[in-house]
């Protein structure tokens, strides 16, 4: 079956905003409301724009996505839009070249001046025997362009005949061009472990123009590994990087692909706050409330992860304290974003894609 949802087992939790005594008036709940009708589990995104409308692309096992727009969340009567996204993947692409869908991610990205919404769906389909991987990989994207002053849909392209590599990632670039990624597999999986052929890792992408998604060349390029961690791109005979890349090098360019270790927030030096625990945090423009996830859970008797607690942690930058948690349901899908608005900062959570609640983040 598709994996249309994100599976969790274990017992239902209500979403109840709890903290120590003393901060609780610091996280307020002030809205919460459907955008649509509600399906658990279900796999979404969630992004805001400059202005502060909240963007949920939810997908729909019909092939018909559903992209949401949340204005004026705070008021009584929210304005929520919908836009119908036709010929996305559906139950019927559950399996593809004799491979079933090994998995299914929905993204959407906004552009920097707020203009345009770019929504992606992604698909990989892989065969496996008793468990193992076997033969290469199939991936597809569609992806299209939605005007945000208008509310409808620019364009709409797929990413299966442009020549890529087994494995794709969409992203948006500095330059404002959508990018197509793809890394070709270059070892074996041997008793469950990943064992490199010590060979250059073949690579190559595509930018698409926003919102035309007209395809600009095929840049090619090989990954060398030059020690352990550290490796350059180099391009191949067939490339056309230069034509593709007009403003920078490929190497250049590249950099942001390379793994980079994110500092610790000065505000967390030595200090024992659970919000300064959690792996990752957003902070809001102004830097006054930070946001993490604490995630706790265990290994089943089949051996996957199962979440116990999910719980968003929220941390006061000027008093370097936690200021509030806020504990979201582990049988249920959800995404959380940060928002400064009209000098005000909020959160905002999103369950099933349809469920927003908005929190106010106050000193």
């Amino acid at each position: 079956m598709p994996k249309w949802k994100r599976h969790y087992l274990s017992i239902p939790l209500a979403l109840v905003l709890c903290s120590a005594p003393a901060a609780r008036s610091d996280v307020r709940k002030v809205n919460d409301f459907d955008l649509g009708s509600r399906d658990r589990k279900v796999l979404f995104d969630l992004a805001t724009t400059p202005g502060g409308d909240a963007l949920s692309l939810v997908a729909k096992d019909t092939g018909d996505w559903e992209l949401y727009r949340v204005s004026d969340w705070l008021s009584s009567k929210p304005t929520v839009e919908r836009l119908i996204l036709h010929g996305y993947f559906s139950k019927n692409d559950s399996r593809r070249n004799e491979k079933p869908l090994e998995q299914l991610s929905a993204r959407i990205f906004v552009t920097s001046d707020g203009k345009y919404a770019v929504c992606v769906a992604s698909a990989e389909w892989l065969k496996r025997v008793r468990g193992w991987a076997v033969g290469s990989a199939t991936s597809d994207d569609i992806i299209s362009t939605v005007d945000l002053s208008t509310f409808k849909v620019v364009a709409t392209t797929q990413t299966e005949d442009m020549n890529l590599f087994e494995f794709h990632s969409v992203d948006v670039d500095a330059e404002g061009r959508i990018r197509v990624g793809s890394l070709a597999f270059n070892g074996k999986v041997e008793h469950g472990r990943f064992v490199s052929s010590g060979e250059p890792q073949h690579a190559a992408f595509i930018r698409l123009r926003i919102p035309s998604l007209e395809a600009g060349p095929r840049c090619a390029y090989d990954w060398i590994e030059d020690s352990p961690g550290k490796r350059h791109p180099e391009t191949t005979p067939d490339n056309k990087c230069n034509e593709a890349l007009t403003s920078t090098t490929l190497g250049d360019y590249l950099r942001d692909e390379e793994p980079h270790f994110k500092p610790r927030a000065k505000v967390c030096e030595n200090n024992s706050s659970e919000f300064c625990k959690v792996p990752e945090e957003e902070f809001t423009v102004d830097g006054k409330f930070g946001v993490g996830l604490r995630s706790e859970g265990h290994d089943n008797i089949f051996g996957s992860w199962v979440f116990t607690s999910e719980t968003l942690i929220v941390f006061s930058g000027s008093r370097a304290v936690d200021v509030g948690e806020i504990e979201e349901p582990t049988n249920d899908s959800f995404k959380e974003k940060v928002v400064s608005r009209e000098g005000r900062d909020f959160l905002l959570t999103i369950q099933s894609g349809t469920h927003l609640t908005v929190y106010e983040l106050r000193d």
